[in-house]
């Protein structure tokens, strides 16, 4: 009896050590698997990491070249905008003033302002470097002397008398007026300096007229206003002093006849 038990015993003692051997080599497996998924796991972690600083190199550097890329697009849009620029000579008058090169309904045009013009008979003269190009003819014309009062006209459409005189650049109209507060750019050629580029804010409408504050002068008149992509928004009109008292200087903010003139103005050319 004595002798079962011990075989019984013996044989249950070899079943566990077999069974905790049996445990022992299925928890080692497990481990061996778990540690071989991390491992793989850290290194598609560890290649997300370096796909991150990759990608943020790469943004690093398209960002340093940002300012750049703004300041090259910014000089192009402004030598633009000089060729866009003419001198305009009065040579009745011995007046210089500016004006845009404007392609409308296929046709190239001059647009200026209306006080260019004193009377029919005077010459106007398309000047470049100091040189004259060719005589201009007047298609429309439409000025009022009230201008000063921000009501009134002043805008003209001239053409080459030479046919052959054609311009590389050309002005597109803006869609849409700027609201008060917005930055433009300025072109024109004050005392016979040709194509000075300077910027600007919207001050104020009138019925007629945008105002800005800007460094504008004699000979700007014509010249063009644009918004910061290019676009015409006004043609230099007049200057506005505005002066509470004598023993003070006066505020000159700038009339621009706005952008809803010069479609209205250049509606009824054929």
């Amino acid at each position: 009896m004595k002798l079962r038990l011990k075989v019984l015993i013996g044989i249950l003692s070899v079943l566990i050590v077999a069974n905790a051997a049996w445990v022992i080599i299925d928890i080692r497996k497990d481990i061996q698997i778990n540690r071989e998924l991390v491992q793989k796991e850290l290194k598609v972690n560890d290649q997300i990491i370096l796909d991150i600083y990759k990608n943020i190199n790469q943004l690093n550097g398209k960002m340093d070249k940002i300012p750049a890329n703004i300041q090259y697009a910014k000089i192009k849009l402004e030598k633009t905008l000089q060729q866009v620029n003419v001198m305009i000579l009065n040579t009745t008058l011995g007046a210089t003033g500016s004006g845009v090169t404007l392609k409308y309904k296929g046709k190239f045009y001059i647009l200026t302002a209306g006080h260019m013009l004193d009377k029919e008979d005077d010459n106007l003269i398309l000047s470049e470097n100091s040189q004259k190009i060719c005589e201009l003819k007047v298609i429309k014309r439409d000025y009022s002397e009230i201008i000063g009062e921000g009501k009134g006209k002043d805008l003209m459409l001239l053409a080459p008398k030479t046919l052959t005189i054609q311009p590389r650049y050309y002005v597109e109209l803006a869609d849409m007026e700027p609201s008060v507060g917005t930055e433009v750019y300025i072109v024109g050629n004050p005392m016979t300096i040709e194509d000075v580029v300077s910027e600007g804010r919207v001050a104020m409408y009138t019925d007629d007229f945008m105002y800005i504050r800007d460094s504008i002068y004699f000979g700007n008149s014509g010249g063009g206003v644009y918004s910061l992509d290019g676009k015409l928004l006004g043609i230099v009109s007049h200057m506005q002093p505005m002066q509470p008292f004598v023993e003070i200087p006066p505020f000159i903010i700038d009339g621009i006849v706005r952008l809803n003139e010069i479609k209205e103005f250049l509606r009824s050319v054929i």
